[in-house]
């Protein structure tokens, strides 16, 4: 199996391949490098008996990924796509412990997002679980409220999920408003 590639991204078809002088490997690739070195994850798939090669541009995002995997409930394609963002708005993320930016993932829900912010920060505190948790109760309220009025569930989860601030007790009604003004 491969950890480690000097080669060239070539796409063909449909399919991206990592390929140099002597041969080509098929690969899942997002990054912006067209050649360089590369840093494989071979992953086997039990169900199809089949090797997938997901490519990274840096180590960083390899061990990333691998940490991810490691959580109960993220799957490959999941941990590829959370390895791939930018550094700082994953670190910031973490940081303010905003389970919403992790949310707007596709595939994760509100527990999965909470499991990651804990697994990934290493460390926390009870007020750190207490927020997440409040955030989670607001963010519900706020989704019941607005279907209420007639606004589809969708449409009102993309909206607030790009609403800049801190939805608090205090703003709710601000927030509402906000989401309404946007819709």
């Amino acid at each position: 199996m491969f950890h480690y590639f000097v080669g060239k991204i070539r796409h063909l078809g449909g399919e991206t391949l990592l390929s140099n002088d002597m041969f080509g490997i098929q690969v899942h690739y997002l990054g912006k490098e067209h050649q360089g070195e590369f840093f494989l994850y071979p992953y086997l798939d039990d169900n199809k008996k089949t090797i997938f090669y997901y490519c990274f541009d840096t180590i960083d995002q390899k061990v990333l990924f691998e940490s991810l995997l490691k959580i109960n409930g993220v799957w490959p394609k999941t941990a590829f796509q959370i390895s791939q963002l930018p550094k700082e708005n994953l670190q910031q993320a973490l940081k303010n412990v905003d389970v919403k930016f992790f949310q707007a993932i596709p595939w994760i829900g509100p527990k999965s997002a909470k499991k990651i912010v804990l697994q990934l920060r290493g460390t926390f505190d009870a007020e750190d679980i207490h927020r997440m948790d409040i955030d989670q109760k607001l963010y519900k309220n706020i989704v019941a409220s607005l279907k209420w009025f007639g606004y589809g569930a969708d449409q009102i989860k993309s909206t607030l999920q790009r609403y800049e601030g801190t939805v608090t007790k205090d703003n709710i009604p601000e927030v509402i408003k906000r989401i309404i003004s946007q819709m």
